[in-house]
């Protein structure tokens, strides 16, 4: 007999005031970045600061939105690496617990409002390190997001468990073939145009 999914249980809303906050804090810090490259172009310290400011952002809101101990935020792609131009989508990845409903709990989507309602941008998947596993498993641009990943809140032991399986599961020569093919098909599909 197949185990019951856990519930995770729902947050209160974020208040619109905090979300007001947020807001503000997202744009005058995307202004003053904009300010400080103009007067002295540094494309890596913008990269890395706005990357700073996003995190801050997230980690606010995570907090604000109660999440349930078991639950990871992580970030991945550009932006896992701690670089995120601007205008980038923040991509993140929400990491449950084994056996949690795979479906969005209220926590998560009144989360994933409220970054969009603080002016981000916002790429996510939420799934198990199971899940992530068989996606991996079956399309390489999905291999290729999670490659560069970092917690930003949540459980510890939960992205400790997503990098271990993440590090097993790598062939680095599969992988290193399947993105050669994908180069090759993205060229037939553009005729070969720089």
């Amino acid at each position: 007999m197949a185990s019951r999914p856990q519930r995770i249980d729902a947050a209160p809303d974020a208040a619109p005031s905090s979300l007001a906050r947020w807001r503000r804090e997202v744009r005058a810090g995307r202004d003053a970045l904009r300010d400080a490259f103009l007067a002295k172009p540094d494309t890596p310290r913008l990269l890395r600061e706005h990357a700073r400011l996003v995190d801050r952002v997230l980690r606010g809101l995570w907090a604000e939105s109660a999440m349930p101990r078991g639950v990871a935020l992580v970030a991945v792609g550009g932006y896992g690496r701690g670089q995120l131009f601007p205008h980038s989508d923040v991509d993140v990845l929400i990491l449950l617990p084994a056996g949690a409903d795979p479906a969005p709990s209220a926590p998560i989507e009144r989360f994933l409002a409220a970054l969009w309602d603080a002016g981000l941008e916002v790429g996510h998947a939420v799934r198990s390190v199971d899940d992530c596993e068989r996606e991996m498993a079956g399309d390489v641009t999905v291999r290729t997001s999670l490659l560069e990943h970092r917690l930003l809140a949540g459980s510890r032991k939960l992205h400790a468990a997503f990098r271990e399986r993440f590090a097993a599961t790598l062939d680095p020569r599969a992988f290193h073939e399947a993105k050669a093919l994908e180069q090759q098909q993205r060229h037939l599909k553009y005729h070969d145009a720089a």
